[in-house]
């Protein structure tokens, strides 16, 4: 049984991952975040700052880790507030995960990059996987950076760390401060009636994916074996690009009636920065990469 460590557990990802492990019956799980949760988990949980390393190396030791998922960061739009927290805590947590996986042979690490580690002026359609990258927000300034480490750590330590770069990720969690938080914000309010206004243009296309398929992707690229892979990849994957007005008239036609309008503010800026579409090809061919989601049928488990 693989002893498993999840950061930032209470998070969107982190929470549907925690589950599907412990489900799985085949990981002992120890779910970690710096906020304190009263809720009855079935697996482990321990309040931890990542940015403590003394504490993060006492539970790895005590618990037996041998594989981390790290999933802790300030994504984009609340990353513009304070780009110097935002840098600190996504980099050196990175930093802090890696200096534990090398020091006590920890077997494998799960981090996620982004989409957002492109730049605007590159690749805004169908965006290959490998490209000239030049992210216009720290966010993506430091998921470029943390997989260039990745490749790094690769090739001096033989350090196993596999990525995902995530496009937005749908569900009915809390919006945790990222550009397509829209998609969250727009299907609660047309499930309670609701006016509400979009922060991005109507036509703005980014590319989705639903978590049942995101945690899916990470449960495959995580299992696959190592010689399979190529090396320190951030593999591009997606389910299917959307717009806030393709998003409101699925709604509508649905059956939701809601008022809606729209006042795109600075995270237009960012999600203009992004591709609009994915060449995921080489997830598909390195480790069977396949989504189950598309609109219609994410759109009907989220209001199921």
């Amino acid at each position: 049984m693989g002893r498993v460590l999840i950061t930032g557990a209470l998070g969107q990802l982190g929470t549907v991952l925690a589950k599907t492990l412990h489900r799985s019956k085949k990981h002992y799980v120890l779910a970690t975040d710096i906020r304190v949760s009263n809720e009855k988990f079935p697996y482990d949980f321990a309040q931890v700052d990542v940015l403590d390393y003394a504490q993060m190396e006492y539970l790895v030791i005590s618990h037996k880790i041998d594989c981390i998922y790290h999933l802790v960061a300030t994504l984009s739009a609340k990353g513009e507030q304070d780009p110097f927290l935002a840098w600190n805590l996504n980099m050196q947590s990175f930093q802090h995960i890696a200096k534990l996986a090398i020091a006590h042979n920890i077997n494998r690490v799960f981090w996620p990059s982004s989409i957002a580690a492109y730049g605007e002026d590159k690749n805004a359609n169908f965006a290959p996987q490998n490209a000239d990258m030049n992210p216009s927000t720290i966010y993506g300034v430091s998921k470029l950076a943390g997989e260039k480490l990745m490749n790094y750590y690769y090739l001096k330590y033989g350090l196993d760390i596999r990525s995902i770069r995530l496009p937005g990720v749908l569900s009915l969690d809390e919006p945790g401060g990222g550009t397509t938080d829209y998609v969250v914000e727009m299907v609660h309010a047309a499930r309670n009636g609701q006016p509400y206004t979009c922060f991005l243009a109507p036509d703005t296309e980014l590319p989705m994916i639903y978590i049942n398929d995101m945690v899916n992707a990470v449960m495959q690229l995580m299992s696959a074996p190592h010689i399979s892979l190529h090396r320190a990849y951030a593999y591009n994957v997606m389910g299917f690009s959307l717009t806030p007005q393709a998003l409101a008239d699925a709604l509508y036609k649905k059956g939701y009636s809601f008022p809606l309008d729209y006042a795109p503010d600075y995270r237009q800026k960012i999600a203009a920065s992004w591709p609009r579409t994915l060449d995921d090809s080489l997830a598909k061919a390195a480790w069977g990469w396949s989504p189950q989601y598309d609109l219609e049928s994410c759109l009907s488990d989220m209001l199921a």
